[in-house]
């Protein structure tokens, strides 16, 4: 499983690995890179003893279906995969790799659709994005599966808190730096 971490920040570059292994934090996402330069990623962040989440849909040069779900685990040797993609959530656990369902929220029946799904499929965590959404989520929190994440649209720590304090388990955020300030 995935290491104990709150919030967890979106890597899309080497240089932005690099101020990401300065900190204390276990874990991130990674996306935006080629394929070709994603298997550097994952070494180095497992050379410092980092776990890699692999947002399949934006890798660049690879297909975000079945196969790249098994590339990605089996060749690679991602930590845990993050998708909106059913098949890859499903191939994912079939390969013992912890999967997270990205969620996008637009609308009653995208959010109930949304449910449903975690419902069947049983990731090992769903995010529901964006993070403004949350209000509709709560209530759903005690009856999940899996644990309930946010993201997107997060600008301080403060919106952090508010989305923890809901019930909330983790908080995706593409600021490395609010990663790093919240504080539990």
């Amino acid at each position: 499983m995935l290491p104990d971490q709150t919030v967890i920040p979106v890597i899309t570059s080497m240089k932005a690995l690099l101020r990401f292994l300065e900190t204390p934090l276990p874990c991130f996402i990674a996306q935006d890179f080629h394929l070709n330069l994603l298997g550097e990623v994952i070494e180095t962040a497992h050379a410092h003893k980092r776990s890699v989440i692999v947002h399949i849909e934006l890798i660049q040069g690879l297909a975000s279906d079945e196969f790249g779900t098994q590339h990605i685990i089996q060749h690679l040797h991602a930590d845990a995969i993050i998708s909106s993609k059913p098949k890859v959530i499903e191939m994912a656990k079939k390969n013992k790799t912890p999967a997270i369902l990205r969620l996008f929220v637009m609308d009653s029946k995208s959010l109930k659709r949304g449910i449903e799904l975690t419902q069947t499929l049983i990731p090992d965590a769903v995010e529901f994005m964006p993070s403004l959404v949350y209000p509709l989520i709560v209530p759903m929190i005690e009856s999940s599966p899996c644990e309930v994440w946010a993201g997107g649209l997060i600008r301080d720590v403060d919106t952090i808190r508010t989305l923890t304090h809901s019930g909330i388990t983790r908080v995706t955020v593409s600021d490395l730096s609010l990663a790093t300030a919240y504080q539990p």
